[in-house]
């Protein structure tokens, strides 16, 4: 098995897919506008996987309108001093952010909002020049990034890291097969699971843009992700699979650290019709199995990896993704529970 992880990871040769364009999973907005809106806080939920309030406010004729708010995860907010009590309903705020393509659609991704005491508070975006580095008090206390040497410790994708050289696009150059092909040709984006609290498991699981929490153990590899509920195991002391699997969402992993301290992770036991279990509009059999590369940088505060999928009921040939994880500050995790009326607020 071992022998198999090395020779597979390295042929690198069968298909190379290199992120290209950036593209945020909330196309509508307009990234290069910037729209301010005062008002009174009527709605707020700090809830998963996205914060959204709603204010009422006046528009040039006078007139009161109500705007939707997102913002950005619960942990993502916590790393940039938010708390949940950081907004309450009543507030008056000044909001800050990009609005929608559609002008009729009362909706903006908040770049930061004012308080009436003059605290700001920014929502992070990797579209979106960072925030000051020296906004409050509150940012220079927040924890330092600490190097890692094992692989343990927070880390966060890379730009650009895409499955399929874009975010939730379906794959443009991948080797479909004729069923592959037929289901992103049916693309709607509004046919996203996470609109209704679905996950997708691997490999989405392994570039999604949230935080990856890994805790190396004696025997095996414990990863949780910000925005996710199950917990990935990828287990060390296993010469191969159990013939008896429970296909799930998941699978089962194991791996090896090589003679290069390269981790190699082997992961198969897949259910049958898992929704944009591939890619974004192509699904996954239970033939579907994975082959991950990770190589810690010299400096420990960065990841290189590489994913080789195959699928053979999708795909005529594997593919092979390639990404990075960059080192993050230990912040705490929000506890996930997927908010439907969240997950579908900004719809």
């Amino acid at each position: 098995m071992k022998s198999t992880l090395l020779l597979l990871s390295a042929c690198v040769c069968l298909l190379s897919i290199t992120p290209v364009s950036s593209h945020h999973g909330r196309p509508n907005f307009l990234y290069d506008v910037k729209k301010t809106l005062e008002g009174k806080i009527t709605y707020y939920r700090w809830r998963n996987p996205h914060t959204y309030l709603e204010i009422e406010t006046k528009n040039k004729n006078n007139e009161t309108e109500s705007w939707v708010i997102e913002a950005g995860t619960p942990t993502a907010l916590r790393k940039l001093g938010w708390e949940k009590n950081s907004l309450k309903l009543g507030d008056i705020v000044t909001l800050v952010g990009n609005p929608d393509r559609n002008p009729d659609k009362k909706i903006l991704l908040l770049d930061h909002v004012i308080r009436e005491d003059g605290e700001t508070f920014y929502v992070a975006s990797r579209l979106r020049p960072p925030p000051p580095k020296k906004i409050t008090k509150r940012l220079a206390n927040l924890p330092s990034v600490i190097p890692s040497e094992d692989l343990s410790g927070t880390w966060m994708r890379g730009p650009n890291n895409y499955l399929t050289g874009s975010y939730y696009v379906p794959p443009s150059d991948w080797p479909l097969t004729k069923l592959g092909e037929e289901q992103a040709a049916r693309f709607d984006r509004f046919d996203n699971p996470s609109y209704v609290c679905q996950e997708r498991g691997m490999p989405f699981f392994t570039v999604k843009n949230y935080n990856f929490l890994w805790t190396l153990l004696d025997d095996r590899i414990v990863i949780t992700q910000q925005q996710y509920v199950a917990i990935r195991t990828i287990y060390l002391n296993q010469d191969k699979h159990p013939d008896d699997l429970k296909p799930s969402l998941m699978g089962h992993s194991i791996g090896h650290f090589d003679n290069d301290g390269n981790l190699l992770v082997d992961t198969v036991g897949f259910p049958a019709g898992v929704k944009w279990g591939l890619a974004t509009s192509v699904e996954s059999s239970e033939q579907k199995h994975i082959i991950e590369r990770f190589t810690l940088d010299e400096d420990g505060l960065g990841v290189t990896f590489s994913l080789t999928i195959e699928d053979p009921v999708y795909l005529t040939e594997p593919v092979i993704v390639n990404g990075t994880y960059y080192k993050v500050p230990e912040v705490p995790y929000e506890t996930y529970v997927c908010d439907i009326e969240a997950a579908q607020k900004g719809l």
